[in-house]
């Protein structure tokens, strides 16, 4: 895949996903401002509500007062007519005239506001008003008597002025009202009980406190846990408003756990966006991980194939050679130089062999069809043969090479011929990254139930982001150029694997500049 489009996929499919957190996210805050809106509309609504039903209660209660002194009375002391209006309406053809009239019957019972409320101090008495309508037709040969009747005497309906009964004596009883200390206009039960009523029907299940205000001070009127908080926990509303609209308390509710509440209610569907988001993020990730892992493969196969043909290509022209020098009359003759291209070829031979089930042995391990056949082997032993197995890679390099076998208990239940290979693969890499003459140590030794064998050198190291990789297939450490160092990146993976299969552990120690040190831990007793 090209690089630049390669590039622009992971780009967009990256785009694609930050675009789907962000949207849900924004879906997610606007539901809870949504929420919280549609939360204040209701708690101010509740409020008002109260305050409504408390000012009609209160009223109610006045009203009920001062008509049982009105029965109590049953009769004015005094009565008299006001604010008469009247339409005169005559007909010339029957000689009669139509008089219309409308009047205010003022009744005076004698209440005054102490009567109602022993509060109230002020002397001025409550009156009683009853509408008056009269309809009078006057013949005019009758125009002498009728002028001879009282005005009272004319009246055929007097009707109590029902809808107006609250407004005219709301104003009095508010103003009675207002003397009297806020505990005995309304009580915490009458409060708590509406709160709850009026919050209930709003789908409003929540604790509050509340406490009413008389402007910045607090009264005895309110819960005992009242907290006053500022901000968008806190709503109030005006208590007892006057006919100028104007009150001097304020009703308080708090949420203490409003913001919980809130994020409670769409907890649910916020889970299953962000279960469904996180099934997107997951997908997208594993795409962009796949897509990257099969562009790192690719790189690596192709790698490995340039490296496996490097391996073989110089067998190869090592073993043609030696044949082109066979066929020479003059060789043929020699006995000493036959047997000596006749080794060279065996030995390439051996090489690609060598090569060849590296990479088999890998493909056996991957699919679980490799088998192990343990016999009870001196692991002293096969680390002289290892090191006999790279004595020309030794002496090529000039490598030093110290030994130190301390194991007391070295014979282990171990496949020969893989273990074998194990002990090979690490000195071939320890050789392989030394720089100049590479020096190299092996040890081994027990501890608690371990046989520990470490191979040491001093040769290039590795960074940390190299030694989480080494083991993995395919991956090769170079020094600048690709083929500068000779292999497939087989060798450490199989190593892994086959130290694995034995129940053992290898690990590697390693710094920039300063060599490595590879440690493979086995079991001195494998419980079958």
């Amino acid at each position: 895949m090209n690089k630049k489009v390669f590039f622009v996929i992971v780009s967009l499919m990256s785009i694609a996903l930050i675009g789907i957190i962000s949207v849900q996210w924004f879906w997610i805050q606007t539901a809870i401002d949504n929420k919280e809106r549609q939360f204040s509309l209701n708690v101010n609504a509740a409020l008002q509500s109260v305050s409504e039903q408390v000012s009609e209660r209160e009223l109610r209660e006045y009203l009920a007062v001062y008509q049982k002194l009105l029965d109590s009375i049953a009769t004015p002391k005094e009565s008299e007519i006001t604010a008469v209006f009247q339409y005169v309406d005559r007909n010339v053809n029957t000689n009669k005239t139509y008089v219309y009239n409308h009047g205010i019957l003022e009744e005076d019972y004698n209440i005054t506001p102490s009567l109602i409320d022993d509060s109230f101090q002020d002397t001025f008495s409550i009156k009683e008003y009853k509408s008056i309508q009269l309809t009078t037709i006057i013949d005019e040969s009758f125009e002498n008597e009728m002028r001879s009747m009282s005005s009272i005497e004319r009246l055929q309906r007097v009707e109590r002025i029902s809808s107006m009964d609250r407004a005219k004596y709301s104003s009095i009883f508010r103003e009675i009202a207002t003397n009297r200390a806020i505990h005995r206009r309304v009580t915490n039960i009458e409060l708590e009980l509406l709160l709850q009523r009026e919050l209930n029907s709003r789908d409003i299940s929540i604790p509050f406190e509340y406490r009413v205000f008389n402007e910045t001070l607090a009264t005895k009127i309110g819960s005992e846990s009242f907290v006053n908080v500022e901000g968008d926990y806190r709503y109030q509303t005006p208590l007892f408003i006057s006919d100028q609209g104007e009150s001097d308390f304020d009703l308080v509710i708090a949420f203490p756990s409003k913001k919980v509440y809130l994020r409670n209610s769409i907890l649910g569907t916020a889970i299953l966006s962000v279960v469904f988001t996180l099934f997107i993020v997951i997908a997208f990730s594993n795409a962009i991980y796949q897509i990257i892992r099969q562009k790192k493969i690719s790189e690596i196969k192709s790698d490995f194939i340039n490296n496996m043909t490097h391996e073989f290509k110089t067998p190869i022209a090592t073993i043609h050679l030696a044949l082109d020098a066979i066929h020479n009359s003059s060789v043929q003759k020699n006995p000493e130089k036959l047997t000596q291209y006749l080794h060279m070829i065996r030995q390439e031979n051996k090489r690609m062999h060598i090569q060849v089930e590296n990479v088999l042995q890998i493909s056996q391990l991957d699919r679980k069809e490799i088998s192990l056949s343990q016999t009870a082997e001196d692991i002293h032993k096969q680390l002289d043969r290892a090191v006999e197995h790279v004595s020309l890679l030794i002496q090529q390099r000039k490598a030093v090479l110290k030994t130190s076998f301390d194991a007391q208990h070295s014979t282990l239940l171990v496949s020969n011929n893989h273990m074998t290979n194990v002990w090979i693969n690490i000195l071939e890499n320890a050789i392989k990254y030394s720089e100049n003459t590479p020096k190299i140590e092996i040890k081994t030794f027990n501890t608690s139930g371990f046989l520990c064998v470490s191979v040491k050198d001093h040769g290039m190291g590795m960074t940390n982001s190299v030694k989480k990789k080494v083991f993995d297939k395919f991956y090769r450490e170079t020094s600048g150029n690709i083929h500068n160092v000779k292999g497939h990146g087989l060798g450490l993976a199989y190593v892994k694997q086959i130290v694995e299969l034995h129940h053992g552990m290898v690990s590697v120690e390693s710094e920039k500049g300063k060599g490595s040190q590879f440690t493979v831990k086995l079991p001195l007793k494998i419980d079958n």
